[in-house]
């Protein structure tokens, strides 16, 4: 049985907001979220951490801080505002700021997760201008909001971004120093199409660009919204140009070949057909939309072929295989919990 690798997400706090709307609610959030990427990640234990906490004596409260910060893999920073409404210079807690400087020398933006609560400033007029140009996640919780309800919404944005720097893995800047720009370009696209592939189990789209337009089953259906999520996702990115383009069209022409979906009927089986009623020849609605979704598959299978093409001849490291199998996992995964949640009910 393999090892399960300890994850540290380390909490740069600030007590200059109310507790209930971000200290005490992002480290709630972050310890469900925590609990139950572990709980699905049969390898990965995914441990909260923040300034100081179990540091054993009296150690340099700074010096350990930012030893925490470098031993780190994730790095969540609340950059709330903190001045008051109005204020000429608004701003984030100094404090924040100085962790998040050295996080982002140590472990890249790509590791690193903002958080900001709207209730409390103007976003993102109110943040630094290098701040602003990385995503932030943001969330509204104003003292008067049930916490309850708030939290839950909390909980899933950071579940999602937690679970999008471990599927990505980026590299931290000083695995990357002295490399050519084309290598790293290149080894970020290994990184980037080792995520979208995970999200991708090629049987089930050959069949579904097979089945195209007269079928679609719920298997595809739920690859798509694995594909679609890693594709427009803002860590995802492709610097090579053909293998960029390829999937491009393979998320427009998928997206298209779905769109139809008023036009088909359900089936027991999981299966939704295209309605013809009384098996009649196709006329005027029912005739574009064939054939739009006709030539959207065939947009499919061409882009889908190149991207393979593609990384079997230029990109060795991305272990089409296995990517393949980790998609099944995770549906298989998916439905054991869906049925168990089904018999419960």
């Amino acid at each position: 049985m393999a090892e399960t690798q300890k994850i540290h997400a380390f909490f740069s706090w600030q007590s200059d907001s109310p507790g209930k709307t971000n200290q005490n609610a992002i480290r709630d959030a972050l310890n469900v979220a925590a609990k139950k990427i572990s709980a699905e990640r049969a390898d990965i234990e995914v441990v909260p951490d923040e300034a100081t906490r179990e540091a054993s004596g009296s150690p340099n409260i700074v010096s350990k801080l930012l030893e925490k910060i470098q031993e780190a893999e994730i790095f969540i920073a609340d950059i709330t505002t903190i001045t008051l409404p109005g204020a000429e210079r608004p701003c984030p807690n100094p404090n924040v700021t100085y962790e998040l400087g050295y996080a982002v020398a140590e472990l890249g933006w790509d590791r690193i997760i903002l958080l900001f609560n709207e209730a409390l400033g103007v976003f993102p007029a109110d943040l630094p201008f290098d701040f602003a140009q990385h995503r932030v996640s943001r969330y509204r919780f104003a003292q008067s909001d049930d916490p309850k309800a708030v939290r839950g919404r909390l909980e899933k944005l950071l579940n999602a971004a937690l679970n999008a720097i471990l599927d990505k893995n980026p590299k931290r800047p000083a695995e990357v120093r002295g490399l050519s720009r084309e290598k790293l370009e290149h080894d970020h696209d290994v990184e980037n199409m080792n995520w979208l592939m995970s999200a991708i189990h090629p049987p089930t789209l050959d069949q579904h660009i097979l089945d195209l337009p007269h079928s679609i089953s719920d298997r595809a259906l739920w690859f798509w919204e694995n594909f679609k999520g890693v594709f427009t996702n803002s860590l995802f990115n492709i610097y090579d140009p053909v293998l960029k383009g390829a999937v491009e069209r393979l998320f427009l022409g998928w997206r298209t070949a779905i769109s139809h979906g008023e036009l088909y009927h359900d089936t027991p089986a999981g299966l939704h057909v295209f309605t013809n009623p009384g098996d009649m020849p196709l006329t005027g609605k029912h005739q574009q939309a064939w054939n739009e979704i006709n030539s959207a598959r065939t947009e499919m299978r061409r882009a889908f072929d190149q991207i393979l093409e593609r990384l079997r001849e230029g990109y060795i490291e991305v272990n089409i295989h296995k990517a393949n199998a980790k998609a099944w996992d995770e549906y298989v995964e998916f439905k054991k919990k869906f049925r168990e949640i089904f018999d419960d009910n």
